[in-house]
């Protein structure tokens, strides 16, 4: 864990036989209007109860969470100091700790990897010698900490080539959909430090002169680097020395998902790991009809958290779940016996849950999480409302290793000492970590047709690379294909 952690567990004002995780708190349903305790007695009862104090100081579920104010992360932006004493939304803790402009883990932690000058492939032995390259320039990056949290992207470790991909399949597409008719018109959601826009570029205006001369490129950035004034001057140096006009680019500093004016020429919006660092929100069922539960954080006076469930769902998770249907059915529960994971709550053996149930008793029948994309919902919403003629390209992962328990968990991981860190849940110190959710593809490409009335479709990472992009270029020598191999559990949602 990060060093503070290591202070406060030496504080006598935290009680550390508690995480926020031990407890589910489950709050009363208006049709069942009072605090009762929904996990049976058990020979364990006694031994967990005497673990720790009482985590809630005594008070009901429903004394203690109604004693908090309830926030949200965009009333959070406002505060420099992490909030105590406050409830919100899973997804709002989530969002306030990746994106508060003060003190979330994009906006002051978080830098992306970038190469001195790209690899030449082709005088490249293997991977092994790939790997050591790489890290001789990773090196360059040390003398900024070892808590240095460095982000590694494909359109960064094989520029030029995959932002070649990518402006080859705009090309093509804009050439047989909207050429001569419209102006080519990109927004980029996250451009990072600039290298997929530059590639982008680069490639139109060498390829096909006539479209780069109608080439409009827009970046849609929630964190500041590239709208800085220093990193913007920058960047406006380095557009003009490939003969870029600067003014073909706009920096638009602001969320995608707060996007508010309609945008009513045709235009691709284009997104690379932009999914996986969406909130999302937190549902439990109840181990015995299946009813769903919204989760909540609070956070009390001392800042530690605690998770409340409430069988009232947020609007947003709501339509998920509606929209989803029956997806989580389609896996089979004998895939318990290999990864548990993946096994959806209401999709497993009924008697592992209601077992689990029975010897923890802090789990009030409710049973694993299920993090639930709501603010995917909230971007294919944006599109379809201010982006209504848009062309799509999405790319991220669709499965992550030693992620959190639950299902559709994120990974939570951190630096520390040069060394990657992994915490057991997403709620932890905000700021620190980097909370990274897998995207189920054909979930989100189902839901996207229904909100948006467009089709799309999903490739695999590999797939998408071996049409479009020019994958001789990242061959080495002992044939290995590095740009292919090293992204297998990423895909695309396309147009």
């Amino acid at each position: 864990m990060r060093p503070l952690v290591l202070r406060r567990c030496l504080s006598t004002k935290h009680d550390f036989s508690v995480t926020p995780t031990t407890f589910n708190y489950r709050l009363p349903s208006r049709d069942y209007p009072y605090d009762c305790v929904l996990s049976p007695f058990s020979p364990f009862t006694p031994v967990f109860s005497n673990l720790s104090t009482h985590p809630l100081d005594k008070s009901t579920p429903s004394q203690f969470f109604d004693s908090f104010p309830l926030t949200n992360s965009h009333r959070l932006k406002k505060n420099d100091q992490r909030p105590t004493k406050v409830k919100m939304l899973a997804s709002d803790f989530i969002e306030d700790s990746l994106y508060n402009p003060n003190y979330g883990y994009f906006p002051t932690q978080a830098e992306i990897f970038q190469t001195e000058k790209p690899f030449d492939y082709s005088k490249l032995k293997d991977s092994d010698e790939f790997m050591d390259k790489w890290q001789e320039q990773y090196s360059r990056y040390s003398g900024n900490g070892a808590q240095l949290q460095l982000w590694h992207t494909p359109t960064e470790l094989f520029q030029p080539f995959y932002g070649e991909a990518i402006a080859r399949y705009l090309l093509v597409n804009y050439k047989l959909n909207l050429y001569p008719y419209a102006d080519l018109i990109i927004y980029e959601i996250g451009g990072g430090n600039g290298t997929l826009m530059m590639n982008i570029l680069d490639y139109i205006k060498k390829n096909d002169p006539d479209v780069y001369s109608r080439t409009k490129y827009r970046i849609i950035e929630i964190t500041k680097p590239l709208s800085e004034k220093q990193k913007l001057r920058s960047l406006h140096r380095k557009l003009s020395s490939k003969g870029h006009s600067p003014d073909a680019v706009q920096i638009i500093n602001k969320s995608i998902l707060d996007w508010d004016e309609v945008v009513p020429e045709p235009c691709f919006v284009i997104g690379m790991e932009v999914l996986d660092n969406l909130s999302h929100d937190v549902v439990k069922y109840d181990v015995h009809t299946g009813k769903p539960y919204q989760g909540y954080v609070v956070i009390d006076a001392k800042g530690d958290f605690h998770q409340f469930f409430t069988d009232e769902l947020e609007e947003w998770t709501k339509l998920y779940l509606e929209l989803r249907g029956n997806h989580h059915l389609q896996s089979s529960p004998w895939k318990m016996l290999l990864n548990d994971e993946q096994i959806h709550p209401l999709n497993s053996l009924p008697v592992i849950p209601k077992l689990q149930n029975y010897l923890s008793p802090f789990k009030n029948s409710l049973t694993e999480s299920e993090f639930v994309p709501t603010s995917l919902l909230k971007l294919f919403n944006v599109l379809s409302t201010f982006f209504p003629e848009h062309q799509l390209l999405l790319a991220d992962f669709d499965s992550l290793s030693e992620t959190s328990r639950g299902f559709n968990a994120p990974v939570v991981q951190t630096m520390l000492d040069s060394k990657m860190a992994t915490a057991s849940t997403f709620m932890v110190h905000q700021g620190y970590f980097d909370i990274m959710f897998p995207t189920d593809f054909k979930v989100s490409k189902d839901i996207y047709v229904q909100m948006t009335g467009k089709l799309v479709e999903t490739t695999k990472h590999e797939e998408f690379l071996n049409t479009w992009g020019d994958v001789e270029a990242t061959r080495t020598k002992n044939g290995e294909n590095l740009m292919l191999e090293l992204y297998q559990n990423a895909a695309f949602l396309h147009s």
